[in-house]
């Protein structure tokens, strides 16, 4: 009962931190925030991105960790104590849990040479 106990717990876990990375990631790209109206004087603004891109990255990130964390679970039943199998599902899942969120940045802020600067570099996010 505890390793099915600590597998529920584990998952419930990675999908709460997997959606609330999502919803940050996606919350603060240079992208979602021009949708959202914070270009000059609103220019840009398309609020559908509330029911579309929204619902996708919150299912996307609350899907994707604990999927990996019950799949690694279930790939490990009956190799090594228990405490071992946990250790490597956690490990696994913050890894999927880190490339999903560079991914979803990635996507949310794309590439625009009008944000490069003199430098020949990159703009950062932080910039406005």
């Amino acid at each position: 009962m505890e390793q099915r106990d600590t597998a529920g717990y584990g998952g419930c876990a990675a999908a709460a931190l997997g959606a609330a990375t999502a919803l940050f990631v996606w919350g603060s790209s240079w992208r979602t925030g021009i949708h959202m109206g914070t270009g000059l004087e609103g220019h840009g603004r398309d609020l559908s991105v509330l029911w579309t891109e929204l619902p996708l990255v919150l299912l996307a990130g609350a899907l994707v960790p604990p999927v990996t964390w019950l799949l690694t679970l279930r790939l490990l039943r009956g190799r090594g104590a228990a405490r071992s199998r946990v250790l490597v599902a956690a490990v696994c899942t913050a890894g999927v849990l880190a490339v999903s969120a560079w991914a979803l940045h990635t996507w949310a802020n794309p590439y625009d040479p009008d944000r490069v600067g003199l430098t020949g570099t990159l703009v950062s996010d932080l910039h406005p």
